[in-house]
C-alpha cells in the first residue's frame, strides 16, 4: 500500500470556484476605498506572489492578506472570508472525475490523503461540503506544518505527490524523495512557474503527466511500479 497525497485547488477542485469568494471580497473592499475590484485583487495577489517566492505558508492567508490590502486602502478590514466561502459553497463543483479516481486509488489498497498549500480554516469547509472527507483518510494544510508544499514534513510517509502546480507539486516532492504525477500540461506549466516563482521547476520533470482525472489511478499504478516502497 502507498500513500497518495492529491492537491486540492486546481485539481480535484478547479481554481475557478474560488473566484465568487474572491470576486465579492474585492468588490466591497473597493467600494468603501473608492477603487475598482481589479485594483484590489492586484495588490492582493502581489502580496500572494511575494511571500509564494519566500516560501511563506501565510502567502494562502486571503483573510489576513486581503486585510491587508484593505488596510492600505483605507478601507478598514476585508469581510469575513469564510462568511464568504460559505455562501458561495453551493456552488462548487469538483473537477471531472475526481470522485471516481479517489475511489479507485482507495479500492487499490492505497492510503489518499488531500494535500493542499491553503489553510484548514479555508479549505476543510470545502473538502466537507463536496463530500472529500469521506473519500480520504487525511488532510494536510500548510498551517499545520506552517511551511507550504515545499518542506520535508509535509511529506512525511507519502509515496506519491499528484498536483497541478509544477512547483509544489513536482519540484519539492521530488527533492524528497516522492514520485510526482502532474494534472495538466507540464511544458507550459512549467516554464510559467518556474518564471512566476523564481525556481527552475522546468529542471525537474514529473514522473508522469495525466490530462484527466480518469487516467489517474492507471497512472499512479505505472509509476509505482518502479519504486520499491515499504
Amino acid at each position: 500500500m502507498a500513500t497518495i497525497l492529491v492537491d486540492l485547488d486546481g485539481t480535484l477542485l478547479p481554481l475557478s470556484a474560488w473566484n465568487p469568494v474572491f470576486a465579492e471580497a474585492c468588490a466591497v473592499i473597493a467600494d468603501k476605498a473608492g477603487v475598482s475590484p481589479g485594483e484590489v485583487w492586484r495588490r492582493a495577489r502581489q502580496r500572494n506572489l511575494a511571500l509564494m517566492r519566500r516560501l511563506d505558508w501565510r502567502a494562502f492567508d486571503w483573510q489576513a492578506i486581503l486585510d491587508s490590502v484593505a488596510e492600505e486602502l483605507g478601507a478598514g478590514r476585508a469581510p469575513d472570508i469564510v462568511t464568504l466561502l460559505r455562501k458561495h459553497l453551493p456552488g462548487f463543483q469538483l473537477s471531472d472525475g475526481a470522485v471516481e479516481a479517489l475511489e479507485e486509488l482507495k479500492a487499490l489498497g492505497h492510503r489518499v490523503e488531500i494535500a493542499t498549500n491553503g489553510h484548514a480554516a479555508y479549505q476543510l469547509p470545502v473538502i466537507r461540503r463536496l463530500g472529500l472527507d469521506r473519500l480520504v483518510d487525511g488532510v494536510r494544510t500548510s498551517d499545520v506544518y506552517k511551511c507550504p508544499k515545499t518542506c520535508p514534513e509535509f511529506f512525511n510517509g507519502a509515496h506519491v505527490m499528484v498536483g497541478d502546480n509544477p512547483v509544489f507539486d513536482v519540484y519539492f516532492p521530488k527533492r524528497f524523495g516522492l514520485l510526482a504525477v502532474f494534472y495538466g500540461n507540464w511544458e507550459r506549466e512549467a516554464l510559467e512557474y518556474s518564471q512566476r516563482l523564481l525556481i527552475p521547476a522546468y529542471n525537474v520533470r514529473p514522473d508522469a503527466a495525466v490530462e484527466t482525472l480518469k487516467e489517474l489511478p492507471r497512472t499512479v499504478e505505472a509509476v509505482l511500479k518502479n519504486k520499491s516502497i515499504p
